[in-house]
């Protein structure tokens, strides 16, 4: 996690499981993107976006850190940075990404409003894929995924997984199933498929109240159901039906 120096405190309290990178300043700005390149070309995957904040200088730093980039490099773009690239959609063309926008999201992105049927989805996820050269997870009630090409429908999840957090999971386990693969496409779908599964699991158990946390302790649960489909109908969250990806 690369965060400012006095976040990064309470960030490395929160669990030994997280490897901190602190820096300089209050937020990200130009002056740290240097360190910040050296750093993630360290790394298979780097996702960029979660607790960023909107400070222009901050939009601005994750441009020039694309830019900085080696081309090539696999990323999740995801919540704020997805924001900085309304400001220069060519500058995400050159790597192995995958884009996890929701309808609010995309629209800030690309500027074309999402409508509520499928197809409208599909269409507007498929132009912004096609103009950032990369693949696209729209998030919502059916997760979208496309290439600009191939594209895929998602129906695992439910209406409690609309709780902060539950994104970040998302992305984290998109970079993880990318850093396995290398394929942003397929890394996205199974991403979707089993965020929502674990989703599902903990809907079954405890209802809609979910909490981020809730998922992180589900999904080698729901890794491992994704390995055998017919385990995966069987989990059905009260008062929602389950349909696998289509």
């Amino acid at each position: 996690v690369f965060a400012p120096k006095e976040a990064s405190l309470t960030i490395k309290a929160y669990s030994p499981n997280l490897i901190v990178f602190p820096y300089k300043g209050e937020y990200l700005s130009l002056e740290n993107v240097d360190e910040l390149v050296k750093l993630a070309e360290k790394f298979d995957v780097v996702v960029v976006g979660p607790g960023l904040g909107l400070e222009s200088e901050t939009l601005e730093a994750v441009l020039e850190f694309f830019s900085n980039l080696t081309p090539g490099k696999r990323l999740v773009v995801d919540a704020d940075a997805l924001k900085a690239l309304a400001r220069d959609l060519a500058v995400i063309r050159g790597f192995k990404a995958v884009l996890t926008p929701h309808a609010g999201e995309l629209r800030i992105v690309s500027g074309v409003k999402v409508g509520e049927s499928i197809d409208e989805r599909v269409e507007a996820a498929k132009a912004l894929a096609k103009a950032v050269n990369s693949t696209v997870l729209l998030k919502g009630h059916v997760d979208v995924i496309t290439d600009g090409e191939k594209v895929k429908l998602n129906r695992t999840g439910n209406p409690g997984m609309t709780a902060g957090g539950t994104g970040d999971v998302l992305s984290g386990v998109t970079a993880t199933l990318l850093s396995w693969s290398g394929d942003p496409f397929r890394a996205a779908s199974a991403a979707a498929f089993i965020n929502g599964l674990a989703g599902d699991l903990v809907a079954l158990r405890k209802g809609y109240h979910i909490l981020a946390t809730d998922l992180l302790d589900a999904l080698p649960e729901a890794y491992k159901l994704s390995l055998n489909p017919s385990k995966c109908r069987e989990v059905r969250p009260p008062e929602t039906g389950w349909l696998p990806v289509g």
